[in-house]
């Protein structure tokens, strides 16, 4: 069950911490993302001393949320390719179409939301390695340009 998460750290949450956890949904239903949730709290519950479980509530620990541009899992938009190159030049963070880039969005939202400056922080989930894939699908989107550039 595929999920990128965000942090927004101007939300006070129920488990007493000083941020609350955005996660964009991306190949499921919110009952089976929430079911997911559930088990992960009581795994962590299971494995921490009995005095940590009052940081975590039963449920609700996660904001769930649509990814921006739906479509069905693994499938690539156009433009998304061209998106992530672009970040990985103003940035040096290497997104894929298909995982960070739904994260990535997430974040870019919530800092603009509200018209106030947002304390966001993205956990970077992996799926890099997917880009090695993608190249092979898409080579002509990875192809080294006149100037060296890919």
């Amino acid at each position: 069950m595929p999920v990128s998460q965000v942090s927004n750290f101007d939300h006070w949450h129920p488990c007493r911490l000083h941020w609350r956890v955005t996660a964009v949904m991306l190949a499921d239903t919110l009952e089976r993302y929430q079911e997911q949730e559930k088990s992960l709290i009581s795994d962590f519950k299971g494995l921490c001393h009995e005095d940590c479980h009052h940081l975590v509530g039963t449920d609700g620990l996660v904001h769930w949320v649509d990814r921006s541009s739906p479509r069905r899992f693994g499938k690539v938009l156009g433009g998304e390719i061209a998106s992530c190159r672009q970040v990985a030049r103003q940035t040096g963070i290497l997104l894929d179409p298909v995982y960070t880039l739904a994260a990535w969005e997430q974040a870019v939202d919530l800092c603009r939301g509200d018209g106030r400056e947002a304390k966001v922080a993205m956990i970077h989930t992996g799926g890099t390695l997917g880009l090695f894939g993608l190249a092979q699908r898409y080579p002509q989107h990875f192809a080294a340009t006149a100037n060296g550039q890919a």
